[in-house]
């Protein structure tokens, strides 16, 4: 079998999505250039041929668009098994039965195609070759070769010119089609290019080209940057930007500006309308980060110190034979290491969930530590009860003038300095409004001190004090304090920095249990903000209450049943029965005590064995199984009382599958031929219904589709419906797309061209359903409803994406790399 690496897959996921969207803006850009063009139609012939190019334009483009997505797909289908594999016959298995001429017309498209190839290649030869060489670095080749790239140009090309020639009348109509369509497509490649290699560089997954990094101009690194740190379609007044261009947006406020500036830039997704939301990350992200700090801003000393350690680390041997002095300084090394290396930013947010149990917090601290206090612990405190009284104060401490860092340690005057840094950049961040900057930068003095007593929280994201500092960051992006939701939400936030200030000692648990408070308290403020919201949760409780058993028990045996498929190659037709079909046979034969259901559990390993690809030494095996596997299942679509319309559907795929089969089997032995007794292996443990515990990572719907928007209708819900309960080529790795996923979370929605900024509001006990709310007033309706099983498929293909690419705390790291001029990137 050849195996797709799961990078790759997702790949081919934003790719399909993203080629949809170009092909629409490719016939618009089209139509405008033939039309341009009209005027200035030199003989009769040509002004013939473009009248009927604009004619096809305007009458062709739905089918154009639907068959041009197949093709395309398909091509993709077939270069993401051919990479680096060469599935054409060797010279010695060839017989002059398979030779056949290539005739003119194959030619004259080969030549066509090409030509125009070498358009849409010369349109980002960048993005191109580093897919080229990502591609192979996946596989393990040296050798870089485009024809090895699923998403290169040719299949583009290809398929373009296939669909018009098959719908175009005449040939001169078909190349003025494909000259203009060809063309425009060529303007648009750039910014695909770019999408497919933010799945690759987000994953991980970088060109090794340049050896010397810090040798590059600033220029040639913010190129370089990865793509997830820019957001090209963040919505200004309902238009996307690109990323970078302030003059298209005079309300935006150049770097290190703060205060009431910062605040205006802010944005408000309560508000009245979309214009309102502002996000400054796509001129702040794109390849320089240091318009969060403070004009004049210089590193530190014990920051330039950590950054020369954290390079020494990667290039020091190991010395058995170290000195006491040189132990200190490798731990040293570690430290700082730590601290940069988890820096990964990209669209899928670090933060972790707990659907299921409590998290696993910091515990207080412990007798060691208390019986040792911290020199700086009264210091601390003291500084921490003046900022009980600096409630409306921008100006944050200067560490060094009101500590004694002469008593701290090498190691904790560098944490000291992180947590300096941190609530600079928070403080200087124009995508948080500036009262809500205000009210989270009060944590400074409890920050530090948890960091002293325990400083492995500036190590590891999963504990509560960076958790705390996250969320309430990332719950303020967007947000206006001048209206309810923005002043209910601000007070909260008020209330839990106080609580912080007030009870903080020594013990940690005190941030545990204010993150758990105010997560609880967010949840139901964003809950009871809008009338319209309350109805869309009382209509998803009415549908989930008191499912039917034989609904839940399909839904979970077919997420399970998909899940074991996933390894497995075979036809797509035979897969797609035992989804649709022969998972409601297995549930019905295994509800039945009057049934064994065994012999419909066979049924699987056996049709994907019989239409695998077969040698004579498996004929007899094969003729000999066929009758037994039409019998059984003919019985099995009996006894669900599959309708006759599917049943005769059904048995016509099953015989076409076998003839195909048939028809091929080979005169020699084939080396990777697939067991039968393998396969019944494979299948042997497969759980039926609620005892499947396989199906627990991503928390399906477990009530159909039909129910669910008749619960909508009772209640008179007016939303985008995006309920899919069919898990597709989902794996349960999957459900960490959905980590970033807690209710006040802000994303962009694709929509009409568009990304439109949104928030998620609620969340469902079970994590099934996700509802969000646009910030634009205007649009209707404003509510989006998705199931688990779609917002996953959304946030993999791009329809969905995270507005906030990673945690506040992730994102001061890296802007103070960016600072440094070290882009290159961290790995273990």
């Amino acid at each position: 079998m050849h195996a797709i690496k799961p990078v790759i897959q997702l790949a081919k996921e934003r790719a399909l999505f993203r080629f949809s969207a170009l092909a629409a803006r490719m016939l618009q850009e089209a139509n405008a250039s033939i039309r341009q063009v009209s005027p200035s139609a030199g003989s009769a012939n040509e002004q013939k041929t473009l009248s009927a190019a604009k004619e096809w334009l305007a009458t062709q483009e739905v089918p154009f668009l639907k068959r041009l997505n197949a093709s395309y797909s398909g091509y993709v289908e077939r270069g993401m098994q051919t990479m680096y594999r060469d599935l054409r016959h060797e010279l010695q298995d060839a017989s002059v039965n398979t030779w056949a001429l290539i005739d003119d017309e194959t030619i004259t498209r080969q030549i066509e195609v090409e030509r125009r190839v070498l358009r849409l290649r010369d349109a980002d030869q960048l993005s191109l070759g580093r897919l080229n060489l990502m591609i192979a670095q996946l596989h393990d080749e040296h050798d870089v070769r485009e024809r090895e790239n699923p998403f290169r140009p040719y299949l583009m090309a290809r398929a373009l010119h296939d669909v018009l020639c098959s719908m175009c009348s005449t040939s001169d109509l078909c190349a003025m089609l494909f000259d203009h369509m060809s063309g425009a497509l060529a303007t648009e490649l750039p910014e695909y290019f770019a999408a497919i290699r933010e799945v690759f560089e987000s994953n991980g997954v970088h060109a090794r080209l340049l050896a010397r990094p810090a040798s590059m101009n600033r220029r040639d690194r913010a190129m370089l940057m990865p793509q997830g740190q820019n957001f090209p379609q963040v919505i200004y007044a309902g238009t996307p930007s690109a990323g970078g261009d302030q003059a298209a947006h005079p309300g935006m406020s150049s770097g290190g500006s703060s205060g009431g500036n910062a605040v205006s830039n802010a944005g408000n997704l309560s508000g009245s309308s979309a214009t309102s939301y502002q996000s400054n990350y796509s001129s702040n992200h794109a390849g320089n980060q240091a318009g969060h700090y403070p004009s004049g801003f210089s590193l530190p000393p014990a920051l330039e110190q950590m950054l020369a350690l954290m390079q020494q680390r990667s290039s020091d041997a190991d010395n058995v034979l170290r000195t006491p002095e040189q132990d200190g300084q490798a731990a040293l090394q570690d430290f700082v290491w730590k601290i940069f290396s988890q820096v990964a930013p990209d669209r899928i947010p670090s933060h972790p969930r707990h659907a299921d149990k409590a998290p696993d917090e910091f515990r207080p601290v412990t007798d060691d530590d208390v019986s040792k206090p911290h020199p700086l612990t009264g210091q601390l405190h003291r500084l921490q009860q003046e900022a009980i009284a600096r409630d409306d104060s921008t100006e944050l401490l200067d560490l060094h003038s009101a500590l004694e860092t002469e008593r701290l340690s090498e190691m904790e005057r560098m944490a000291m300095d992180v947590v300096a840094m941190l609530f600079t950049f928070i403080a200087n961040d124009v995508s948080i409004p500036g009262a809500y900057r205000v009210t989270i930068t009060r944590l400074q003095v409890p920050f530090l001190k948890a960091a002293l007593l325990v400083p492995r929280i500036l190590e590891q994201a999963d504990n509560a004090p960076r958790k705390l500092l996250n969320r309430m960051a990332s719950l303020a992006i967007g947000l206006d304090v001048s209206t309810p939701l923005g002043i209910e939400i601000h007070a909260e936030m008020v209330a839990t920095v106080e609580k912080i200030l007030n009870d903080f000692k020594t013990d940690l648990i005190v941030f545990a249990d204010t993150l758990a408070q105010f997560d609880e308290a967010m949840a139901r403020i964003l809950r009871e903000s809008d009338a319209e919201i309350l109805r869309v949760i009382q209509a998803l409780d009415e549908a989930e209450k008191d499912p039917q058993r034989y609904d839940v028990l399909i839904v979970e045996t077919v997420n399970v049943l998909r899940e074991r498929l996933q390894t497995i190659q075979t036809d797509k037709r035979a897969v797609d029965f035992l989804i649709t079909i022969w998972s409601r046979v297995l549930v019905h034969a295994n509800e039945d005590e009057n049934i064994d259901s065994q012999p419909y559990r066979d049924v699987i390993p056996e049709l994907i064995w019989s239409v695998h690809q077969h040698d004579l030494t498996e004929r007899s095996a094969l003729m000999k199984l066929l009758p037994k596997l039409v019998r059984q299942v003919k019985q099995g679509m009996k006894l669900i009382a599959l309708p006759e319309v599917e049943t005769k559907q059904a048995i016509d795929d099953l015989i076409a599958m076998h003839a195909t089969v048939l028809g091929m089997i080979q005169a020699t032995p084939l080396k990777a031929s697939v067991k039968l007794e393998t396969l019944h292996q494979h299948f042997a443990s497969l759980r039926i219904g609620s005892g499947n515990e396989e199906a627990a990572a991503i928390h399906a719907p477990t009530v159909s589709q039909v129910r669910l928007e008749s619960a909508l209708c009772k209640f008179n819900v007016a939303a985008h419906q995006h309920l899919d309960n069919d898990m597709g080529t989902l794996l349960s790795s999957d459900a960490g797309w959905l980590g970033g996923m807690q209710a006040g979370t802000v994303v962009e929605w694709w929509a009409d061209n568009l990304y439109q900024p949104s928030r998620l509001m609620w969340v469902n006990p079970q994590q099934s359903f996700y509802l969000f709310q646009l910030a634009a007033s205007h649009a209707q309706p404003r509510l989006l409803i998705y199931s688990s099983i779609s917002l996953i498929k959304a946030l993999r293909e791009g329809s969905i994406g995270m507005i906030e690419y990673a945690p506040v705390f992730d994102r001061a790291i890296e802007s103070l790399l960016d600072v440094a001029e070290v882009q290159q990137p961290l790995t273990v």
